[in-house]
């Protein structure tokens, strides 16, 4: 089947004209199919002195089991940064998740999480849920450059929030509905689209809701440099604090592959 990869492209820019504190976690996937137990870490620390002073720390552990039809991960990740006048980044999370293989096109998911994020007065939220992710596209031309694969997920979540704010706290307890859709497409053996879409919609009240879009487009300049393109919009319809309701960024990147 061939595709159009100026559509496939111009439905990137799309997405990147029209999507607060939430982690995507489809990006935390491992493309590796191979069983077993794996590990890493990794830890990065910045000094800036000058123009320009702060200092920055950042880290994560993670760790994965994979066995026939079961996948399993725990993550957790840590992000400071300080400036001379004041904290700029104090934000963190934990998420752990089970999968279960039901049939090639349908699994079943247990997740937990744990976040806190100091700039917006979040000082915790502990959630727990459940769902089911399909895959019910899987396409490639018969030279293999051109695919296009699809996941849909489809779940439920008990989610606990506490805002320090003032005059008083505030607590959140309720249930969301948490969705997502992920695009993966391959344009040619070098143009890459990357596209995951949230939408989280308290069960009792759906206005009250939070959408995510995260897109990116790389090409590959050579066998071991790769340019990318990726925006990230983030909407919350209720924020607890008395700050916009969106976040943009759009950014570029180059990537070195050493063989």
């Amino acid at each position: 089947m061939r595709f159009c990869p100026g559509c496939i492209l111009l439905l990137f820019f799309m997405y990147c004209g029209i999507s607060q504190a939430q982690v995507n976690t489809e990006k935390l996937r491992r493309a590796d199919s191979t069983n077993g137990t794996f590990f890493s870490a990794g830890i990065t620390l910045g000094l800036d002195r000058g123009n320009s002073e702060f200092v920055s720390a950042a880290g994560g552990i993670r760790a994965d089991y994979k066995r026939t039809l079961n996948d399993n991960f725990i993550v957790v990740q840590y992000e400071f940064k300080e400036s001379d006048r004041g904290k700029i980044t104090n934000k963190g999370f934990l998420h752990l998740r089970t999968m279960w293989g039901v049939s090639d096109l349908l699994a079943l998911e247990g997740f937990g999480q744990s976040e806190f994020n100091e700039f917006i007065s979040l000082k915790n939220r502990n959630l727990i849920g459940v769902g089911t992710r399909w895959h019910p596209l899987h396409l490639g031309d018969e030279n293999g450059d051109v695919s296009l694969e699809i996941f849909v997920g489809v779940g439920v979540m008990y989610e606990h929030e506490l805002y320090t704010t003032q005059p008083e706290d505030v607590v959140h307890d309720r249930l969301r509905s948490t969705n997502y859709l992920t695009l993966n497409a391959g344009l040619a053996h070098n143009t890459f689209v990357h596209l995951i879409t949230y939408f989280q919609p308290v069960l009792s009240s759906p206005e009250d809701f939070r959408f995510s879009n995260e897109a990116a487009v790389e090409f590959s300049i050579s066998e071991w440099l790769t340019f990318s393109v990726s925006s990230s919009y983030r909407y919350n319809s209720r924020p607890v604090l008395n700050v916009r309701n969106f976040d943009l960024q759009l950014r570029n990147g180059i990537r070195v592959t050493l063989p």
